[in-house]
This record gives structure tokens, C-alpha cells and sequence, in this order.
């Protein structure tokens, strides 16, 4: 009898893990319990070096009523450094 238990419950688990592994594999948004997905992220270009990055990521400056938004602090000083020789 005890032995069944234990098999029952050694089955029930491997299953749960089957499971669990099978749902991380899915991509989001999928599956009856999920929710509709979120609106995209805006993406906005470094003018230094290019990137785009999601908007709430960037780091922003304003120069002349214009926004300004940088991958990173290197390019944000680049543009500062540019700002003032040219």
C-alpha cells in the first residue's frame, strides 16, 4: 500500500516537472491562463552610435527643446564633448 503512495507521488512529481519544463519553453502570451500581451516598446536611436533602444532604457538629454536618448553614459559624454567643440 505505502509503496503505491510513493509511486503515486514520485509519478505525479515527474509529471509536474514535465510540465513546468514544457510551459518555460513556450513564448509568452501563450496558453489559456495568459494574459493578452503589452502594447510594444517604443524605440528610440542614439544619435552617437546608432542603437536603438526601448525608450524607458535610454538615458535622455535635451538640448534646444530637442530630447536626446543614449544607449549608454559613454555615448551621452561623447555627444556633451560634441556639444561643446562643434
Amino acid at each position: 500500500m505505502w509503496l503505491q503512495v510513493a509511486v503515486g507521488v514520485a509519478l505525479g512529481y515527474i509529471g509536474y516537472r514535465i510540465y513546468r519544463r514544457i510551459r518555460e519553453m513556450l513564448p509568452p502570451g501563450t496558453g489559456r491562463d495568459s494574459r493578452p500581451l503589452s502594447e510594444p516598446e517604443s524605440l528610440v536611436q542614439d544619435p552617437v552610435c546608432g542603437t536603438y533602444i526601448p525608450r524607458r532604457n535610454a538615458l535622455k538629454t535635451v538640448k534646444d527643446g530637442q530630447e536626446y536618448f543614449f544607449c549608454s553614459e559613454g555615448c551621452l559624454m561623447r555627444f556633451r564633448r560634441q556639444e561643446k567643440t562643434g
